[in-house]
């Protein structure tokens, strides 16, 4: 199985921001699942769907993480299968980790992310069966 990472990080400098609605993505020659657009959530609905409802829409759940750097975010885990799983720093506030789950979301699903703070950074890895064991 593999397995795709997206991190996010509060960087000190914005970045450009690239929306994508494709029905998959290759990253480093591995097709990932990405929602359809006829099926896709906008960037609003992601924005202000109660959590619950908006993890049930993209398959997703969360989780913690134990990575504590200081302008770490979290990151997302994608299995082959499409199903997310969102991972936050547990020592962050109520309000950093929904918007960091909300913005998160929203990269995974290739959208705008014009509603978020312009300085948050993504960076996609993949990792293939081998080097996540």
């Amino acid at each position: 199985m593999n397995r795709v990472t997206t991190a996010a990080m509060a960087p000190s400098t914005p970045i450009e921001q690239n929306a994508s609605l494709a029905t998959s993505v290759a990253i480093n020659g591995v097709q990932v699942p990405v929602a359809r657009p006829a099926d896709q959530l906008t960037a609003d609905q992601v924005c202000d769907l109660p959590m619950g409802e908006l993890l049930a829409q993209v398959n997703g759940s969360l989780d913690t993480t134990e990575i504590d750097g200081p302008k770490f975010l979290g990151y997302v885990t994608v299995t082959n299968s499409g199903h997310i799983t969102i991972y936050t720093p547990g020592h962050l506030g109520d309000d950093t980790t929904d918007a960091a789950i909300r913005y998160l979301i929203t990269q995974h699903l290739g959208l705008p992310t014009t509603l978020f703070p312009d300085v948050f950074q993504v960076t996609r890895f993949t990792f293939t069966p081998q080097e996540v064991q």
